[in-house]
């Protein structure tokens, strides 16, 4: 306890002993309102720094959320603008499909060995009908031919169904051929080139023939009939052929033509004697892969084994013709049949046919001198897709599903590409005819999963339901054919058959 006595009495001369810092002069602090000043500034940088960083890293999450999606979503030839605007959106395209996305189900492994027997020169032919069968209302047909008739040579080629039809082992040329000469040209002055469109080799390719009749119009009017929706893959050979004798073939006096198991030959003879010749090929881009193409050739070189090109995407080399190694072009010719379309003027019919002979006569002589060719292919290598896939397409014109269904089956175990049916139907046709409705099913799927723009892709699998009797599935599978393409005839066709209960099911 301390008492008041003990305390000392503290006066303005006392030392607080307790207190042992020294004092600042007031003249050495700093101004109050200056470190305020200051201080305001940096926790203000720091605060809108973390701002910034929140709000990125909030907005990348976002952006990581939604943009691949709706990248993905776009149409392709979206992809590729806004791909060639930000190379970082290149990155966010879907992975290429695997080439092996038709293959067979190791249940169905069985039927590989009997397509080997598909490679003798007598293959048996399908039975014919019996002769009281009653003709269907309405059964769908799978392909049409163009075929050259002996009608007058201001009349057009007509179109027919293709038949079920017996054939020979072989066809022989019925005239004797002219020596050609190592070197030949159209007149290339008289071609006007013009660089395809999106995904338009197909309309481009032809107009670029036409050109050479004195057409003038550009690719849109081609396009606007053979693929109306920009994004449609593929046009066919059919479709072309019919864009030129039913819309324009009147106006320049011009009819076309198409025919399977083209060689050498016919090719540098038809180029020989002035008529523009088109074939479908495979071709290999950097970042795509392999697709289809059409390509015009417009001269040969036999000095230095070459063919002259006007494509539409790669160039005709300022009008002399874009020149190939006629091996290069022939390996991918082989992977479309040796697809090649003729233009003629009508009043060269006659001259046409001589040089076409019996072997290119009719679709079907051209058939069987495809599977001709495909059968010592796949003979020489029992791996070559292309020669089975090709055997396939041969047999549907010749009329034998059954033979047919059994070479695709080979084809697809061998690792097609994955775009193999934007361009090719022809598995489609034998697995309906023989009734594997489940094949076809599959093969739609499989195709369907790589891309949605194939009008094919919904008529054949509308086809399986109409023929099970599913009219409102086929009918919904119908429509979205015609979506894509509403010039697709057979499509418009069978959904008119289902309606009205005239459909029957396959051949």
């Amino acid at each position: 306890m301390t008492h008041e006595a003990d305390r000392a009495p503290i006066n303005e001369n006392t030392q607080v002993l307790t207190n042992t810092t020294p004092l600042v002069p007031a003249s050495h602090l700093p101004p109050m309102e200056e470190e305020t000043l200051l201080g305001w500034l940096v926790r203000a940088v720091l605060s809108a720094f973390a701002g910034v960083l929140a709000f990125a890293v909030v907005a990348g999450i976002v952006l990581a959320i939604i943009v691949p999606p709706w990248y993905r979503s776009l149409e392709p030839r979206y992809q590729v603008i806004w791909c060639n605007r930000l190379s970082v959106l290149c990155d966010l395209k879907a992975e290429r499909p695997e080439d092996n996305v038709y293959a067979l189900a190791d249940a169905d492994q069985d039927r590989l060995a009997a397509a080997n027997a598909l490679l003798a020169t007598d293959t048996p032919t399908p039975s014919p009908l019996p002769s009281d069968t009653p003709t269907p209302a309405f059964s769908p047909t799978p392909t049409q031919t163009i075929v050259v008739t002996q009608a007058p040579t201001d009349a057009p080629p007509t179109i027919t169904s293709t038949p079920t039809i017996t054939y020979t082992p072989s066809i022989a040329p019925t005239s004797t051929a002219l020596p050609l000469p190592r070197f030949a040209t159209l007149d290339l002055e008289s071609i006007r080139w013009e660089r395809q469109g999106w995904n338009n080799c197909g309309p481009t390719t032809m107009t670029i023939a036409l050109s050479y009749f004195g057409y003038t119009d550009t690719q849109k009017r081609a396009a606007d009939f053979l693929k109306p929706n920009i994004e449609d893959t593929n046009v066919s050979p059919t479709q072309m052929v019919e864009f030129v004798n039913t819309v324009v073939g009147s106006e320049i006096a011009t009819n076309a033509l198409y025919r399977i198991g083209g060689t050498p030959d016919i090719l540098k003879r038809l180029i020989t004697n002035n008529f523009p010749v088109i074939i479908e090929r495979g071709i290999q881009l950097p970042e795509e892969g392999w697709m289809g193409h059409y390509s015009m050739i417009v001269g040969f070189d036999d000095n230095t084994d070459e063919y002259l090109l006007f494509d539409s995407y790669y160039g005709s080399d300022n009008g002399d013709g874009r020149r190939y190694g006629q091996d290069f072009i022939e390996d991918g010719w082989q992977q479309f049949n040796y697809t090649f379309i003729v233009l003629y003027q009508q009043s060269r019919q006659s001259r046409l046919n001589e040089i076409l002979g019996q072997q290119y006569a009719t679709f079907e002589n051209s058939a069987q001198t495809a599977l001709n060719i495909a059968r010592a292919e796949a003979n020489q290598d029992l791996d070559d897709k292309y020669a089975w896939f090709n055997i396939g397409t041969a047999l549907i014109q010749l009329g034998n599903y059954e033979d047919a269904a059994l070479a695709y089956d080979r084809a697809r175990s061998l690792n097609l590409e994955f775009r193999m049916m934007w361009y090719q139907f022809g598995p489609y046709i034998a697995y309906y005819q023989t009734q594997r409705f489940n094949d076809v099913l599959a093969v739609a799927l499989a195709s369907e999963k790589t891309t949605p723009y194939v009008e094919e892709t919904y008529y054949y699998r509308g086809l399986v339901y109409a023929a099970q009797g599913k009219p409102d599935s086929a009918v919904f599978q119908f429509d979205r054919a015609l979506e894509y393409n509403p010039n697709f005839v057979a499509a418009t066709e069978a959904k008119q058959a289902v309606l009205q209960g005239r459909f029957r099911g396959p051949s």
